[in-house]
């Protein structure tokens, strides 16, 4: 690129986002964090804005619709910011149906993408879940250097050290408890999945011994169905455990 921006002017554009990264944007804005110190400004067309900056996953709705503002901004310097963990890699929505995919044949792949960077090339990724407003900031700064060419990118891959020690007992073999582990994520995202795997297995545990151990834990998830507050704990619970039974081989028609 041919010169340094230092004011620049960015557009807004939700790909499916729940509204969280939207609302700390709007909060970036305000007077309290006053990102037009930056010389930032908030534009209401592509066709005016130096930044697209990109909330939510890439949705089979919106993926033309990112295309087009994308192709309406001026040629230089054209950047592209991805602000929350679902524009920066697709989030807990990774392995949705509603997810754009490049090409039909990878639809099958798993991890699936979902992040925007499937159709356009990144240069500020700003993590979180939502990210906080001086997390936006200080990427609006690092921006400001990016419109020289300079953009960078982290990776991260969850890894296995060490997290097996948050495991209360070993009731659940390694395979059965690796596999909910995995599905979990997809339906709670990382947030309670290990609280809520602890929870279930110490479930397992007081029913193991007993004359059905089917029976009781089918007993003890429902008791804790009926005791917990938030509705989305008792959807995990008894998706866990039609799951576990799934891969015990065992009936579950009419488990949940």
């Amino acid at each position: 690129m041919g010169r340094r921006v230092k004011s620049i002017w960015v557009f807004h554009l939700n790909t499916g986002a729940c509204n969280g990264c939207d609302i700390e944007v709007l909060d970036v804005l305000t007077p309290y964090y006053d990102a037009e110190r930056l010389g930032v400004k908030l534009v209401g067309s592509p066709r005016h804005a130096h930044a697209l900056l990109v909330t939510g996953p890439l949705t089979r709705q919106c993926f033309r619709a990112a295309r087009r503002a994308y192709e309406a901004m001026p040629p230089k310097p054209r950047l592209v910011v991805a602000v929350g963990t679902c524009a920066c890699s697709g989030g807990i929505f990774y392995d949705s149906y509603s997810i754009f995919r490049r090409s039909p044949r990878r639809a099958c792949e798993v991890p699936r993408r979902g992040g925007i960077e499937e159709i356009l090339p990144v240069h500020m990724y700003i993590p979180g879940c939502p990210p906080r407003p001086e997390e936006i900031l200080y990427g609006i700064a690092r921006l400001a250097g990016l419109a020289e060419g300079r953009p960078f990118r982290r990776e991260y891959v969850e890894g296995v050290g060490g997290e097996f020690k948050v495991r209360s007992s070993h009731v659940i073999e390694e395979r059965v408890w690796l596999d909910l582990r995995e599905e979990l994520r997809r339906v709670v995202g990382y947030f309670d999945r290990e609280s809520l795997l602890r929870e279930f297995e110490s479930l397992v545990a007081e029913a193991v011994g007993s004359g059905d151990e089917v029976g009781v834990l089918e007993d003890l998830v429902e008791r804790y169905c009926r005791n917990v507050s938030d509705p989305r704990l008792a959807f995990c619970m008894r998706f866990l455990l039609r799951r576990y039974l799934e891969l015990r081989g065992v009936e579950v028609g009419l488990v949940g």
